[in-house]
Formats: structure tokens, C-alpha cells, sequence
């Protein structure tokens, strides 16, 4: 019969070792939700995802972060498919499990945002707005997930009617002579409107992509032109002296836009910096942020020289 002392330390030891291992696997949660919740490299979340399973990480979690990091990836197909998904946790969810909803009308608006997705990509646009609305009413605090999907849907069509004449003047900013678009264009395929403004109060973290775009448009059939929103003397002084004193000017044709049949009016600019891309024929084949993945599949069918830059604000 062993000792009493023996048996003790061995209880001590094997609760230690208990412990330990209870604390060590405490950490690799913690390490493995971090990881699903700020990984955006697809192979390296899907990694995460496993291991998290692996782990016994609650499925919740793993859904909420599949969600954000299809909504960070910009991944519209991916929000889509989560729809049955969710639906089939709703009975489940657990506010207090939850990383990222404050209420259940959240979750549910993930559902909803979901099927509104899908109904965009299958043209229905009627339950479209039905679905979209839905969301914004579960939701409406976080209205400007779904926002800029019903402006893009809008702009969509409407940018389908519209056609730029080959007559358009559009004034030079750092020329006295106007420009028409048939110069602008200068037997090209198309040219690059990018609209912007020196007293835009948000830092352009998607300079570096428009400096890389505007680069590789000198040699290519793809004319690049920048356009101030307006003809105030402040903001065309501002916008010289930007150009000025900028360390590397960027290689553009410098426009602005008229004060009467604007131009970003026609085009419905509502947020800065926004990429325009018009044909030789004048039909708007893009238009939105220069962040976005459709910016690029426009311009290389246009023009496969042109290569999409490898930066993170590239998605």
C-alpha cells in the first residue's frame, strides 16, 4: 500500500497537469478566434476555420466570422450562400456567444441581406427591394452594409441610358482651352475618369491603386484623366497647388467639371474618389470606388496589358 504522501503528490501532479493542459487549450481558442476574425487570405482562413472545429469552437462563432470575412473580401457570392445557413441557427443563436451582434434582429438581418444578394444575382429585383428592405429594418444600424448596394443597383441602371457625346466639353484645370471627350478619348478604347476633390477630408487609402493605374494607362488604350467636382476659385486654387506640390505627380490630364450640365451630376458622383470608365463609343462600363475587384475585370477586357496592383486595398 503506498504511502499516503505519494498518493497526494500524485493527485497534486495530475491536477497540475489538468490545469495546464486546460489553460494551454483556453489559449489556442483564444489564438484560433483571433485568427478567424482578422485572417482575410482565403487558404489561411479556411485553415483557421478547421482548426476552430477541431478546437470545439461554438459554430456560432465560426458562422459570424465566415460572414465578416466574406463582407470584408468584398465576396458577394459567399454572403449569398449563407442564407440556409443562418436560417437553420436562428432557433439557436445565443447573444451571449456572439462576437459581433449586439441583438438577434442582427442575425436575422444577415438572412435577409443574404437573399437579397441572391436575388441580385439572379436579376429578380423585386425581391431584390424586398429582401434589402427587410434587412435595413432588422438592422438599421448598420443601414450602410446595404446601402451601397441599392446605389450600385440604381447606378447600374441608370448609367445603361446614358451615352457621352463625342462633342462634350469638359474645361482643362490646368489649360484655358476646353476639352472635348473625342480629344479625350485621341483614338483610344476608352478613358478613366477619376473624380476627386482637394478638400476631401477622408485620407484616400486607394491612392496607391490610382497612382499604379494612372502609370500603366501612359502606354496603353486607355486614356487616364483626373476631374475636380466644381468650378469654385478656392477649390481650383486648392487643386493647383495639390498638383504643385505633390513629391510625384501623378501622369493625368487635369479636368473640371462645368457648373452648368455637370458632369458628375449626370453621372451621379456621390462619394470621392470614384472611377469612371467610359468607351470610344461613350457608354459607361464602370463606375465606382477604385477598390473594387469589377474596376479591374472592366479595364482588362478593355485593355489585358493592364495589370491589377498586388495591395491590400485591391480586393
Amino acid at each position: 500500500m503506498k504511502p499516503i504522501y505519494l498518493i497526494l503528490i500524485a493527485l497534486i501532479t495530475a491536477n497540475l497537469t489538468l490545469n495546464a493542459n486546460k489553460q494551454n487549450l483556453k489559449e489556442q481558442i483564444q489564438k484560433c478566434e483571433a485568427e478567424l476574425f482578422t485572417e482575410r487570405d482565403k487558404i489561411k482562413f479556411q485553415n483557421a476555420v478547421t482548426k476552430a472545429t477541431k478546437l470545439g469552437i461554438h459554430k456560432q462563432i465560426i458562422l459570424e466570422a465566415t460572414f465578416l470575412f466574406f463582407v470584408d473580401n468584398e465576396n458577394n457570392k459567399g454572403i449569398a450562400s449563407l442564407s440556409e445557413t443562418f436560417k437553420e441557427h436562428l432557433n439557436k443563436f445565443n447573444l451571449d456567444t456572439s462576437k459581433i451582434f449586439a441583438t438577434k434582429e442582427q442575425w436575422q438581418s444577415v438572412i435577409q441581406y443574404s437573399l437579397a444578394l441572391q436575388a441580385l444575382h439572379n436579376k429578380d429585383h423585386v425581391k431584390f427591394k424586398k429582401h434589402i428592405t427587410e434587412a435595413y429594418w432588422l438592422s438599421p444600424e448598420t443601414a450602410s452594409a446595404f446601402s451601397h448596394h441599392i446605389t450600385n443597383h440604381r447606378n447600374k441602371k441608370i448609367m445603361k441610358q446614358i451615352t457621352i457625346q463625342q462633342d462634350r466639353i469638359i474645361p482643362n484645370l490646368l489649360d484655358p482651352n476646353s476639352t472635348t471627350f473625342k480629344q479625350l478619348i485621341n483614338n483610344k478604347e476608352a478613358v478613366i475618369l477619376r473624380f476627386w476633390s482637394p478638400w476631401n477630408q477622408q485620407p484616400d487609402t486607394t491612392y496607391p491603386i490610382i497612382e499604379n493605374l494612372a502609370k500603366q494607362c501612359q502606354n496603353s488604350k486607355v486614356t487616364f484623366a483626373s476631374i475636380i467636382t466644381g468650378q469654385d476659385k478656392q477649390l481650383v486654387t486648392a487643386a493647383k497647388e495639390s498638383i504643385a506640390h505633390a513629391a510625384n505627380k501623378l501622369p493625368s490630364i487635369w479636368l473640371m467639371d462645368s457648373n452648368k450640365k455637370s458632369l458628375a451630376k449626370q453621372l451621379r458622383i456621390s462619394d470621392l474618389p470614384t472611377i469612371v470608365i467610359i468607351t470610344k463609343e461613350g457608354k459607361i462600363s464602370y463606375h465606382g470606388p477604385p477598390n473594387n475587384k469589377s474596376l479591374w475585370d472592366n479595364l482588362t477586357k478593355i485593355e489585358p496589358s493592364l495589370l491589377k496592383p498586388n495591395t491590400k486595398n485591391t480586393p
